[in-house]
Parts: C-alpha cells; sequence; structure tokens
C-alpha cells in the first residue's frame, strides 16, 4: 500500500443512502396504493372517452363494486409499488470503494476490480469508465447519482482519475456493417450488438461487450449507435 497515503478503515460507499432508499420506498408504496385504491373510478371514467384501448379489462374492472374491490387493487398497488422501488434501486449503480478495490454493484451483479489492475477512471457523461493497464475499459456503467463524490472518493483512496474525462476520446471512430479495419469477428459481435441495443436487451449488450474487448478493441454506445477503437498501452 501506498505509506504517502492515509490509511482507511472503511470504505467508501456511494450511491443512494439508508434515507434516500426509505423515501424511495415509501414513495413507492404509497403512490402504488393511491393508484389501486383509484383505479376502478379510473376505469369507469376511461370508459366514457370516446375510444380508449384495453375496452374489455376496463369494463370488467368497472364492474365490481364492493369495499373488497378497493383492499384488492389497493393491496396490488402497495405490491406494484414495492416491486418498482426495488427496480428503481436495483437499476442505479452503487460504488464501494476501499483501498484495494473498487466494487461496483448494479442489477444484481458485482464486479470487483483491483487497484494494481486499474490505469485510470473518469467519467464519460454519465458513465463511470474504468480503463486497465493496457487501455482497455475494464468497467463501463452509466452513473447519475453524486458524481462528484465518486470523484473525491476514487482520488481520496488513491485511484488514478481523470478530471478532463476519456484520455482516449479522439480514437473512436463510428462503427459501420463490416468496416475494414476490423477482424471479421469483431464485425459479427458488433453487429449482433447494433441488434441487442435496439431492443433494449442491455445484458445481452454487455455481454457482447465484453466478447469484443477480449479480442482487443474497445466499444462505447451513442444511443444505438457503436464507437470502437483498439486498446492501447498508454494514452
Amino acid at each position: 500500500m501506498n505509506a504517502l497515503r492515509p490509511s482507511y478503515q472503511k470504505p467508501t460507499v456511494i450511491g443512494f443512502s439508508a434515507v434516500i432508499r426509505v423515501l424511495i420506498f415509501a414513495g413507492c408504496i404509497i403512490l402504488g396504493i393511491a393508484l389501486g385504491y383509484f383505479i376502478p373510478l379510473i376505469a369507469t371514467w376511461a370508459l366514457t372517452l370516446p375510444w380508449v384501448p384495453f375496452e374489455g379489462p376496463l369494463k370488467l374492472i368497472a364492474s365490481f363494486s364492493g369495499v373488497w374491490v378497493t383492499v384488492v387493487t389497493s393491496l396490488l398497488g402497495l405490491l406494484a409499488g414495492l416491486w418498482f422501488a426495488e427496480e428503481v434501486i436495483k437499476d442505479t449503480l452503487r460504488v464501494v470503494v476501499s483501498d484495494e478495490t473498487i466494487r461496483l454493484e448494479k442489477d444484481g451483479v458485482v464486479q470487483d476490480l483491483s487497484l494494481a489492475d486499474i490505469s485510470l477512471v473518469f467519467l464519460d457523461g454519465k458513465q463511470l469508465v474504468i480503463l486497465g493497464n493496457a487501455g482497455e475499459e475494464l468497467a463501463r456503467e452509466t452513473y447519475e447519482w453524486a458524481s462528484k463524490h465518486i470523484a473525491g472518493a476514487l482520488t481520496e483512496h488513491g485511484y488514478p482519475w481523470s478530471s478532463g474525462g476519456d484520455p482516449y476520446k479522439n480514437q473512436f471512430r463510428r462503427w459501420v456493417l463490416d468496416t475494414p479495419d476490423l477482424p471479421h469477428t469483431v464485425n459479427t459481435l458488433l453487429q449482433a450488438r447494433e441488434i441487442a441495443l435496439k431492443k433494449k436487451e442491455k445484458g445481452e449488450a454487455n455481454e457482447l461487450r465484453r466478447e469484443v474487448s477480449k479480442l482487443g478493441f474497445v466499444v462505447k454506445d451513442e444511443e444505438t449507435r457503436q464507437y470502437w477503437r483498439a486498446q492501447t498501452t498508454g494514452p
């Protein structure tokens, strides 16, 4: 460990605090219950419109009456609120920074990266990017929560932080089908990845990104557009 920087007993955790998590759950539960409570009234009102989709299910909902209907729909709203809150929290990147590792937690996936394997960390727009010693991307995750805190935490724990963003940004080129400067296998993977991006299949797109990285190339996205560069040993 570097003797010039202090030793931290506890890792720095960045993401939703306990208070924010409670507020998210409380807000989603209240909203879910309220929506569930008013579903029969909403269905009845919607049927008065000249045209409304799902008319059959709406008529079925509006046909029910009684206190038990309100109880059931409110309970369903509560469960929906709990599910939605859990999805919001799960989909938000949580970063745990210690003197030895960076842990990324998102969508139920945990990734641990060692300080010795990291050459640079920076924000590329709303994405947190971690580069390895060969210029490869070890991680690229959307990060919209407390970006100033992540920079401070990483530098305090001794990680190389680039305040100027991506030092390789000028090396990226737009990918088009059958790019002649890329191997056939990489073109095939990027073609499959374009389809995954259009279908919004994030897990598949991330897996294909990792496969491209194994072949020596880095890829990043702007919506469904892909940009690539070759890995390098230095900026």
